[in-house]
């Protein structure tokens, strides 16, 4: 009897590390086109993704902040935007107590959905902060999510909260508050 060891390839790439990637290794003279052309890559694909279910400005004004992440879930272990099923954005923040990533945007193409794209995602997602944070600190992940995507947050680990969007400086950055929306305010303690 064979016995066959099931290696977990997180093949996840990050926006810091890809822009570090074109400054250290880019011709000199397109640099800033070349980080110019990635955030409008980056920008297609979320739209495209999203289904028109995200704000355009909502995006813009995410992908503008230089402090937020982009996190890609790529089928091949070198990077290509255009071989990228799952994307979030995502955002770091320091307190005396606890460390919290803010996930901003989270979505996958419609072909790929219920795949299991997204939670790979997600877990090299984990594995990243938890390379990150030594501190003893509590590590959170916090999301407002939409109704339709809380099912999937629920089965992956995340557990709602009794706060409201409005509790978050950092979603409500982005996000136009309305009284007649629901948020579905969710969060992941890192272990």
């Amino acid at each position: 009897m064979y016995m066959y060891i099931l290696s977990i390839i997180i093949m996840n790439f990050y926006s810091d590390l890809i822009i570090n990637d074109i400054i250290d290794n880019g011709k000199l003279e397109i640099i800033a086109e070349s980080i110019e052309k990635f955030g409008e890559n980056c920008f297609n694909l979320i739209t495209r993704y999203s289904g028109n279910h995200i704000n355009y400005e909502y995006i813009f004004n995410v992908l503008v902040n230089t402090k937020n992440i982009i996190a890609f879930y790529c089928m091949d272990n070198e990077f290509s935007i255009d071989n990228c099923p799952s994307i979030l954005v995502y955002r770091k923040s320091i307190y005396r107590d606890e460390i919290i990533y803010y996930i901003l945007i989270a979505c996958t193409h419609k072909k790929f959905r219920n795949q299991g794209y997204a939670s790979k995602l997600l877990d090299g997602m984990v594995e990243r902060i938890k390379k990150e944070n030594k501190q003893n600190k509590i590590i959170k992940i916090i999301l407002s999510s939409v109704e339709e995507s809380v099912i999937f947050y629920e089965t992956y680990g995340f557990v709602w909260t009794r706060k409201s969007i409005v509790d978050y400086d950092i979603l409500m950055d982005y996000e136009k508050y309305d009284d007649h929306k629901e948020y579905f305010i969710m969060e992941y303690i890192i272990k």
